[in-house]
């Protein structure tokens, strides 16, 4: 999968700038503040329909505009894909090869993409949302049913937590609870599954680049905690009794305790919580492993790697880890675009582009 052009209209700092990419190496090379990630980011967003840095869209708008265009050429095998992501009255269209698509999960997944930042330590330090985000993005771009079925599942947890907020008689607020958990164990279920099966693969992959990066001295175990339990047939089995045991809970609490929205995915290092014992190196190390573990997991499923988005990222590792991903890059021919300041290239070979107060130019 490659980008051959990418236009931005109002996005951020850009007024109206169109890049051409070359396959393989591509560096945003510039000072800070320029605009270096403002271009990853919007690739991002047009093809995941979210921003990796902020909720809203407006804070995407350039300054005193009202809407914003991205519009990208693509290759996939043999056939080009032409997406655009236009935002304007706080509403967002979304076209494929100009046709308006009416929900997202018909766009997203179409070309697939792997993003990596220093920001991405918060998969490890962070709390079990980041975690979970983790997998539902690389979820819904193999299965862009995933989406749907998240925001079905998220829609029942907001009416049963405002139900469980309401003043409604205790006896019928019992009844009508039992008729969302029916459909929390309908949707949760498959959420759970998508999660399970993921992780699973995940693991092998990124045991084995982690052994290799740390030449074979340490471990690295993910597993998904559905439900409080590391069993996956055993948490779905007790999932309706969970979900009773928890009402009284719930109501003196008003929200809703127990499902997917509340699980994690655990990371072991030689067998202890990485986030307690892992050293910065370590978590860096980890972090790697389980992003080229998706764009093997992807390559294994699509036929081809996704397009790879590294966002001041060569700075925040030792010569060595470096070194790998570079290795790992051009070994595999991965179209990557690299976002750096003139003081931190690494990189002999790519085409070069130069951005300055959202203008760029191609250097070499």
């Amino acid at each position: 999968m490659m980008i051959n052009k990418f236009r931005l209209q109002n996005f951020r700092n850009y007024q109206d700038e169109t890049i051409e990419f070359l396959p393989g190496t591509n560096i945003l090379m510039g000072d800070n503040g320029q605009g270096k990630t403002n271009v990853v980011e919007g690739i991002y967003y047009l093809l995941t329909g979210k921003s990796y840095r902020v909720q809203r869209e407006q804070e995407l708008l350039r300054w005193e505009q009202s809407e914003f265009h991205l519009h990208g050429d693509f290759l996939i095998t043999d056939h080009k894909v032409s997406l655009e992501s236009h935002y304007r009255d706080k509403k967002k269209m979304v076209k494929i090869n100009q046709v308006p698509c009416q929900r997202l999960s018909d766009f997203v997944g179409t070309i697939n993409v792997i993003f990596f930042s220093p920001d991405d330590l918060v998969m490890i330090k962070g709390g079990p949302s980041e975690r979970r985000k983790f997998l539902d993005l690389h979820i819904a771009q193999m299965r862009p049913g995933h989406v749907n079925l998240l925001n079905a599942y998220n829609k029942v947890v907001q009416q049963k937590n405002a139900l469980l907020k309401s003043f409604v008689d205790k006896s019928l607020k019992y009844s009508q609870l039992q008729l969302w958990n029916d459909q929390i164990i309908k949707f949760g279920e498959k959420i759970i599954s998508n999660r399970v099966d993921l992780t699973k693969r995940l693991q092998v992959v990124a045991d084995h680049i982690y052994g290799n990066l740390t030449s074979q001295k340490e471990t690295l175990k993910v597993t998904y905690i559905a439900l409080g339990n590391k069993n996956f047939n055993e948490a779905i089995s007790e999932f309706p009794q969970l979900l009773n045991d928890k009402l009284e809970q719930e109501i003196e609490r008003q929200m809703v305790l127990i499902g997917p929205h509340r699980d994690d995915v655990q990371i072991l290092l030689n067998d202890k919580p990485a986030r307690l014992y892992a050293s910065q190196g370590q978590q860096r190390s980890i972090v790697l492993s389980l992003k080229l573990a998706e764009l093997e997991l992807i390559r294994q499923e699509k036929g081809e790697y996704p397009l790879l988005l590294l966002d001041d990222v060569l700075s925040e590792l030792d010569h060595f880890r470096r070194d790998y991903l570079i290795d790992f890059i051009e070994s595999s021919s991965i179209q990557t675009l690299i976002t750096m300041t003139s003081a931190e290239a690494h990189l002999e070979s790519g085409a070069l582009y130069f951005v300055e107060k959202g203008h760029i130019r191609r250097e070499q």
